[in-house]
């Protein structure tokens, strides 16, 4: 009697394995030869993830102070899975200070975890059912697909927007809710029930901000149809662009429904702490709250250690208005100068941003052709050159030979890096007028 052969991991576990990327392949490239100024100078230099070192001086220094960490007997002991009523008490002080609420934020309705993947996760799985959606702008976060499809199996749903500038619009990639309602309809065709619309402001990838006045209209299209609003604001303090100021939705007044809208924060960005892994959820919406708080906090709680680090570090208001905020942000203006500059000379247009820690660069003129696999040609011999940061295709872009470029490192790699990219551009121009 033949032997079926047994399975040895669960449907479920299967369905994971399939979440590859069309990357992939290039990525083993990038992990096999990753730079090092020493040790390996010719290595690819990695451009990609949205990480910020600039003010790793200013972190080490203020986190090793002698009264950054004093462990108690409570401290070893278990706790709330929301997290500390200290840490979250610490946030709320935070994030009145510099977010400006209509009403001021309380500890009660925080909810801290280890990290925003986390967040976006169980926020998917309660606010959504298996095969439900989310409207979210395109481009948008190419790990968003990842972090509501894995577990929660909620589709996010792109809402395109274009580099044209279309009727009733002021710059390119704008949101509109015209674009909203027509996303919304097909959904509908497709037999997609949208449950919520998802922003990023500042945005990732764009490196913009939404208006009061867009924010408010995005607000009262969700009311009209019903739907959640989860709004990712975890870039909200990387201005990169003078006088830059970012309109945070908890400050907006007479929005319809507040109960309606949820807000990410976390310190991986704001603060380049993307190895404490923590991120924090704000919902006046108790049964959001209760479902998350009860059930998937058991999973994804923080470390009491790294609450009570992160506790001395927000505390302290000169510290963070005086030094580490205006210093940070100064860094990265000269960094995203530096980039810009770099690209200008070589005829690259960037889209004009204020907040984050990339561009958004515009290479479609030296695309070999105007497709998608163009732009992963191009992709491929900036890695042949060096250099690598993520194409348009993985933030679900509708429009071929728009990259993201990270520029937040430090400036003597950012500067050889950009080098590099240079050589790419000068290079594809010429195999162009080669024919």
């Amino acid at each position: 009697m033949e032997m079926k052969e047994m399975p040895f991991i669960s449907t479920r576990a299967k369905s994971m394995q399939r979440y590859t990327s069309r990357l992939d392949k290039y990525l083993t490239r990038l992990k096999a030869n990753p730079f090092h100024k020493t040790k390996n100078p010719q290595g690819i230099i990695e451009m990609m993830t949205s990480e910020n070192p600039l003010a790793f001086d200013l972190l080490k220094e203020k986190l090793e102070e002698k009264e950054s960490y004093n462990i108690l007997q409570e401290h070893t002991q278990y706790f709330c899975c929301e997290g500390l009523e200290s840490f979250r008490e610490a946030i709320a002080d935070f994030l009145n200070h510099y977010m400006k609420p209509v009403e001021p934020i309380l500890a009660e309705n925080l909810i801290v975890s280890n990290g925003c993947t986390p967040i976006l996760d169980s926020l998917g799985y309660v606010i959504a059912d298996a095969g439900e959606g989310l409207l979210i702008p395109s481009p948008f976060y190419g790990s968003f697909t990842l972090d509501f499809q894995t577990r929660s199996r909620v589709i996010p749903f792109p809402v395109p927007l274009s580099s044209e500038i279309g009727p009733r619009e002021t710059q390119p990639f704008e949101l509109t809710v015209a674009r909203l309602e027509c996303a919304l309809k097909k959904a509908t065709e497709q037999g997609v029930k949208i449950r919520g619309l998802l922003l990023c402001n500042p945005n990732n990838p764009l490196s913009t901000t939404y208006s009061e006045e867009l924010l408010q209209d995005c607000l009262k299209f969700a009311a009209r149809h019903s739907l959640h609003v989860i709004v990712d604001e975890v870039y909200m303090l990387c201005g990169f662009k003078e006088g830059c100021s970012v309109t945070n939705v908890l400050s907006l007044k007479n929005v319809p429904d507040k109960k309606m809208i949820h807000v990410i924060w976390g310190f991986s960005k704001d603060f380049g702490l993307s190895g404490f892994r923590c991120g924090v959820l704000h919902t006046l919406n108790k049964d959001v709250y209760q479902a998350i708080s009860s059930g998937y906090s058991r999973f994804q709680d923080l470390p009491t250690p790294t609450q009570i680090l992160l506790t001395n570090l927000i505390k302290d208001k000169d510290w963070l208005d005086e030094t580490f905020i205006p210093t940070n942000q100064k860094r990265l203006r000269n960094a995203h100068q530096m980039a810009c500059d770099a690209l200008h000379e070589v005829g690259i247009p960037v889209l004009p941003g204020e907040c984050g820690l990339y561009i958004w660069v515009d290479f479609r003129e030296v695309l070999p052709t105007n497709t998608f696999e163009g732009e992963m040609e191009l992709f491929d011999r900036l890695l042949d050159n060096g250099v690598a940061f993520y194409p348009g295709a993985w933030f679900l872009c509708a429009e071929p030979g728009w990259f993201r470029l990270v520029f937040a490192m430090e400036s003597e790699i950012l500067q050889l890096g950009l080098s590099r990219i240079q050589q790419t551009v000068r290079q594809a121009r010429a195999d162009i007028a080669s024919g």
